[in-house]
Protein backbone atom coordinates (compact mmCIF):
# COMPACT_ATOMS: atom_id res chain seq x y z
CA UNK A 1 0.00 0.00 0.00
CA UNK A 2 2.93 2.20 0.53
CA UNK A 3 3.70 2.09 -3.23
CA UNK A 4 -0.28 2.89 -3.49
CA UNK A 5 0.00 6.39 -1.31
CA UNK A 6 3.37 7.24 -2.93
CA UNK A 7 2.12 7.27 -6.33
CA UNK A 8 -1.02 9.02 -4.72
CA UNK A 9 0.45 11.46 -3.34
CA UNK A 10 2.92 12.41 -6.18
CA UNK A 11 -0.73 12.22 -8.39
CA UNK A 12 -1.44 14.84 -6.26
CA UNK A 13 1.35 16.43 -6.45
CA UNK A 14 1.42 16.74 -10.47
CA UNK A 15 -2.64 17.85 -9.71
CA UNK A 16 -1.76 20.91 -7.54
CA UNK A 17 1.26 21.61 -9.48
CA UNK A 18 -0.85 22.04 -12.97
CA UNK A 19 -3.83 23.72 -11.03
CA UNK A 20 -1.08 26.08 -9.70
CA UNK A 21 0.75 26.35 -13.59
CA UNK A 22 -3.54 26.86 -14.75
CA UNK A 23 -4.03 29.56 -11.96
CA UNK A 24 -0.64 31.45 -13.61
CA UNK A 25 -1.60 31.04 -16.47
CA UNK A 26 -4.84 32.58 -16.19
CA UNK A 27 -3.13 35.52 -14.07
CA UNK A 28 -1.01 35.68 -16.82
CA UNK A 29 -3.66 35.50 -19.25
CA UNK A 30 -6.38 38.38 -17.50
CA UNK A 31 -3.11 40.67 -17.60
CA UNK A 32 -2.20 40.46 -20.86
CA UNK A 33 -5.95 41.20 -21.76
CA UNK A 34 -6.00 44.31 -19.75
CA UNK A 35 -2.69 45.57 -21.42
CA UNK A 36 -3.99 44.40 -24.48
CA UNK A 37 -7.92 46.36 -23.62
CA UNK A 38 -5.48 49.33 -22.24
CA UNK A 39 -3.76 49.86 -25.43
CA UNK A 40 -6.53 49.69 -27.65
CA UNK A 41 -8.36 51.87 -25.23
CA UNK A 42 -5.71 54.80 -25.65
CA UNK A 43 -6.17 54.31 -29.20
CA UNK A 44 -10.10 54.86 -29.45
CA UNK A 45 -9.42 57.43 -26.81
CA UNK A 46 -7.06 59.45 -29.11
CA UNK A 47 -8.91 58.90 -32.27
CA UNK A 48 -11.77 60.24 -30.42
CA UNK A 49 -9.54 63.36 -29.41
CA UNK A 50 -8.49 63.80 -33.35
CA UNK A 51 -12.21 63.69 -33.93
CA UNK A 52 -13.47 66.10 -31.75
CA UNK A 53 -10.42 68.41 -33.17
CA UNK A 54 -11.31 67.95 -36.82
CA UNK A 55 -14.67 68.77 -36.38
CA UNK A 56 -13.57 72.10 -34.39
CA UNK A 57 -11.46 72.79 -37.03
CA UNK A 58 -13.77 72.00 -39.90
CA UNK A 59 -16.53 74.15 -38.08
CA UNK A 60 -14.07 77.17 -38.15
CA UNK A 61 -13.01 76.38 -41.72
CA UNK A 62 -16.41 76.80 -42.53
CA UNK A 63 -17.07 79.83 -40.81
CA UNK A 64 -13.54 80.91 -42.57
CA UNK A 65 -15.39 80.11 -46.06
CA UNK A 66 -18.25 81.83 -45.21
CA UNK A 67 -16.86 85.29 -43.89
CA UNK A 68 -14.35 85.40 -46.87
CA UNK A 69 -17.09 84.71 -49.40
CA UNK A 70 -19.17 87.43 -47.80
CA UNK A 71 -16.00 89.54 -48.39
CA UNK A 72 -15.59 88.86 -51.66
CA UNK A 73 -19.31 89.56 -52.81
CA UNK A 74 -18.34 93.10 -51.43
CA UNK A 75 -14.93 93.40 -53.40
CA UNK A 76 -16.79 92.33 -56.21
CA UNK A 77 -20.00 94.72 -55.53
CA UNK A 78 -17.04 97.75 -55.15
CA UNK A 79 -15.39 96.98 -58.24
CA UNK A 80 -19.08 96.92 -59.95
CA UNK A 81 -19.60 100.42 -58.54
CA UNK A 82 -15.92 101.56 -59.45
CA UNK A 83 -17.00 100.59 -63.01
CA UNK A 84 -20.09 101.97 -63.20
CA UNK A 85 -18.50 105.51 -62.16
CA UNK A 86 -15.89 105.33 -64.11
CA UNK A 87 -18.94 104.73 -67.39
CA UNK A 88 -20.59 107.55 -66.21
CA UNK A 89 -17.37 109.91 -65.97
CA UNK A 90 -16.89 108.74 -69.53
CA UNK A 91 -20.26 109.98 -70.25
CA UNK A 92 -19.80 113.42 -68.46
CA UNK A 93 -16.31 113.31 -70.76
CA UNK A 94 -18.50 112.60 -73.85
CA UNK A 95 -21.24 115.11 -73.23
CA UNK A 96 -19.11 117.67 -72.16
CA UNK A 97 -17.35 117.75 -75.81
CA UNK A 98 -20.49 117.46 -77.10
CA UNK A 99 -21.90 120.55 -75.99
CA UNK A 100 -18.51 122.35 -76.19
CA UNK A 101 -18.90 121.36 -80.28
CA UNK A 102 -22.41 122.80 -80.43
CA UNK A 103 -21.22 126.07 -78.44
CA UNK A 104 -17.95 126.53 -80.99
CA UNK A 105 -20.98 125.74 -83.66
CA UNK A 106 -23.24 128.62 -82.41
CA UNK A 107 -20.10 130.62 -81.77
CA UNK A 108 -19.28 130.37 -85.35
CA UNK A 109 -22.32 131.02 -86.38
CA UNK A 110 -23.34 134.04 -84.54
CA UNK A 111 -19.78 135.33 -85.69
CA UNK A 112 -21.07 135.05 -89.24
CA UNK A 113 -24.20 136.57 -88.70
CA UNK A 114 -22.34 139.62 -86.64
CA UNK A 115 -20.42 139.79 -90.09
CA UNK A 116 -22.67 139.71 -92.34
CA UNK A 117 -24.71 142.93 -90.54
CA UNK A 118 -21.45 144.66 -90.48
Amino acid sequence: MSKNREEHTKRMEIHRGEEKKKKEAIVAATALTHALVDHLNGGVAQAYINQKKLDTETKILQANAAQFSKQTLQWLKLVEDFNTAQKELGDVENWAKSIEADMRTLSSALEYVYRKSD
